[in-house]
């Protein structure tokens, strides 16, 4: 991911930031139609779990340039989303979702670049959840 990338990315979060809760809506919504079985990784109330995805995204998004304070953050949620019962083959579940939501509140302005430079984005903050996730179970597993 390059700087006029992440520039991007930044861009067109900062459009997001005024309608995020109409993002985060729509981003549960579909992650609901994709795997209804995830739903029961929330409580029955979403409002408290969409502000901790948009308070999340945009720490990520705020600090993509600054891979030291990314790595510990990102690796740090995909250990706590472990307990929740995250697995991997949600991460493209969240990709997708979080692409529709973005097409959702953006329109036009989702362009074919901007696409690219989330979908960079989203992989490299995913790829560091996951090493998070995965030390976390390795870290609990009794070797006797």
């Amino acid at each position: 991911m390059d700087m006029d990338q992440i520039n991007l990315v930044q861009r067109t979060f900062a459009e997001v930031i005024p309608v995020a809760d109409q993002f985060s809506i729509v981003f549960y919504d579909r992650l609901f139609e994709l795997e209804p079985t995830v739903r029961s990784m929330f409580t029955s109330d979403l409002a408290g779990q969409r502000e901790k995805l948009v308070d999340e995204l945009t720490f990520i998004v705020d600090h993509l340039g600054q891979m030291p304070s990314l790595i510990e953050r990102t690796t740090e949620l995909g250990r706590r989303h472990v307990d929740s019962g995250v697995q991997p083959r949600h991460y493209d579940l969240v990709l997708d979702s979080t692409l529709f939501a973005l097409r959702s509140v953006l329109g036009e302005r989702m362009t074919a670049e901007v696409e690219t430079a989330w979908r960079r984005g989203y992989n490299l903050a995913a790829e560091m959840m996951m090493m998070g996730a995965s030390a976390s179970a390795s870290a609990v597993i009794d070797y006797d």
